[in-house]
């Protein structure tokens, strides 16, 4: 049994609307570094199922979402490691508290 291509990318716009409401809506800074990851899945997931049903004799796209996994990673650890930082200076990781740090 073959699924079929909408379905991954109904599976994949959802996800990306999740990511979506999760850096709009959310004011923890980790929950929002957690939206991006799921953004960054969603379409990961997109990519590979285009690649599937429309040049599956090529690897580029697999080499592509290896990429985007690899670079949600360091996302991920880098800005763990800005949120340890600033919990740090003001005991907070909610982003209405940093909202003097421009400039």
């Amino acid at each position: 049994m073959i699924i079929p291509l909408t379905a991954y990318l109904i599976v994949g716009a959802v996800l990306f609307a999740i990511g979506i409401y999760a850096v709009l809506a959310q004011r923890s800074a980790v929950m929002i570094l957690m939206g991006i990851e799921v953004l960054l899945n969603a379409i990961g997931l997109n990519l590979i199922a285009f690649w599937r049903f429309v040049r599956p004799d090529d690897y580029s796209a697999q080499i592509f979402t290896i990429l985007i996994v690899t670079i949600g990673a360091v996302e991920m650890a880098v800005g763990l490691a800005i949120m340890l930082l600033l919990y740090r200076n003001r005991q907070t990781v909610q982003v209405d508290a940093y909202e003097e740090l421009h400039g």
